[in-house]
């Protein structure tokens, strides 16, 4: 029997008690692919390389690829670098030359990284398949794609998929052509691209792309839906499509953004044997004092997300922004350099020490997520204590373990640490005593020889 050590907390973590298998980390590409990618080559990759090594990078191996549907030209409204290009015209011609920042990053991502993972998405149809003529949404914030559309707006989709893998050799593994689509905020002449789909416009749009993809021969390529700001609404609205619109996705994509039904949302997943995905998060919302304050509060989203919604796949909204608080790190177009900031340490307190095939198992403290690796040899357990002045120490209870080794590898992260190397800790009869200082985040490397 383990027994808590003077002033902790014991925390039992049961490695038999198996949650969801994971996939991995991730970030979409706008908008910052579409910044950097105009970068000189050498910069970019050194961006690159920040986002996917997973010793002095991020480690992301998931990437999603807008399509961009390209606003009517004499439109002047999205702000810079959320304008993305799009490649049919409204004479149902191709420009497959567009979207090369993109794409130059897409493509270097494919040759730099490993168990790579690509989604394609869409923000909104191309200008001219709206009732607005706008890309960035309808007049009222209604249904903005024309009725007659719905067909051209699938073949638009599934012809960049298809470019893709054959022009690039990269297969998107699913698409997904909608975006928020219950959201009201879509509006002509906004800041970026966007597009309201009602529920029963969701249920057209996934069976038509569906439809075409089988029908073109992109059998790689399953549906993924919906994408929507809120769990709650994404619980709601799954829970009433019909069984045709059911079996025509593969994946279920949800932004932790807003509602609270994420035990819920994991239940009917499982309940319809979809894979699900955190596809999008961000501090929306959020008053944040400083980039330490971003970090604490994304850890502590990443981690509710983790043991409550049970993605198998964990997405960022984009790694690079103008607001530092959405951001890993800044961009200089001056320098054409980066430069990483807390939410990097951060993420990369996740990121490189939970990999790809690991397994998230039981942990009974919900300040904390464990996950054993895919070769069963470690196990990882990250910490966030959010109290700004007090520090919480905690015995880790090992003995529902199958094995542990000697000590533990700890990193951390704190206002005035960086993802910093710690002395190994002991192990002493499968219990570890730790201490979390005041607002950090630390993650314990478990050996399980």
């Amino acid at each position: 029997m383990v027994t808590a050590a003077p002033g902790t907390e014991l925390v039992r973590i049961d490695t038999d008690v198996l949650h969801q298998p994971f996939e991995g980390w991730g970030t979409s590409l706008c908008w910052w692919a579409h910044h950097v990618g105009g970068w000189a080559e050498a910069r970019r990759n050194a961006v690159v390389d920040a986002v996917v090594d997973p010793v002095s990078g991020l480690g992301y191996n998931i990437f999603r690829y807008n399509i961009g549907g390209g606003e009517n030209p004499s439109h002047e409204h999205m702000e810079k670098h959320r304008e993305m290009p799009g490649f049919q015209g409204a004479d149902g011609a191709f420009t497959w030359e567009n979207d090369a920042n993109q794409r130059a990053v897409l493509l270097r991502i494919a040759a730099r990284g490993k168990d790579l993972i690509f989604e394609a998405f869409s923000n909104s149809p191309p200008y001219w398949m709206t009732n607005s003529g706008c890309a960035s949404g309808s007049g009222n914030g209604g249904d903005n794609l024309k009725a007659d559309h719905y067909d051209d707006f699938a073949h638009y989709l599934t012809e960049v998929v298809r470019h893709y893998r054959d022009e690039h050799a990269i297969t998107f593994r699913t698409l997904e052509p909608l975006n928020e689509p219950q959201a009201n905020w879509w509006k002509s002449n906004g800041s970026q691209e966007g597009c309201h789909f009602d529920r029963a416009s969701q249920e057209k749009i996934i069976q038509e792309v569906a439809k075409q993809l089988a029908s073109k021969g992109l059998g790689d390529t399953v549906v993924s839906a919906s994408d929507e700001n809120s769990m709650d609404d994404a619980l709601r609205n799954l829970g009433a499509f019909g069984a045709e619109t059911l079996a025509a996705f593969q994946q279920i994509n949800v932004h932790s953004y807003a509602g609270s039904q994420r035990k819920e949302l994991r239940g009917l997943a499982t309940e319809l044997g979809k894979r699900l995905w955190q596809s999008e998060s961000g501090p929306l919302g959020q008053s944040l004092s400083d980039d330490t304050d971003a970090a604490l509060f994304m850890a502590e989203r990443i981690i509710r997300d983790l043991r409550d919604l049970k993605p198998e796949a964990w997405v960022d909204w984009q790694s690079g922004d103008p607001s530092r608080s959405w951001a890993s790190f800044t961009l200089n177009d001056r320098d054409q350099t980066y430069t990483p900031i807390k939410r990097f340490y951060m993420h990369a307190g996740f990121s490189r020490y939970i990999r790809p095939g690991a397994t998230f198992v039981e942990v009974d403290s919900e300040d904390m997520v464990a996950a054993v690796s895919a070769d069963g040899g470690s196990l990882t357990l990250v910490v966030r204590n959010g109290d700004r002045d007090a520090s919480r120490g905690y015995t880790l209870d090992l003995t529902r373990l199958p094995t542990v080794g000697l000590a533990a590898e700890a990193h951390r992260t704190s206002r005035t640490e960086d993802l910093e190397r710690l002395p190994d800790m002991a192990i002493e009869d499968y219990r570890l005593v730790v201490t979390a200082p005041a607002f950090s985040i630390t993650t314990f490397v478990i050996p399980m020889p």
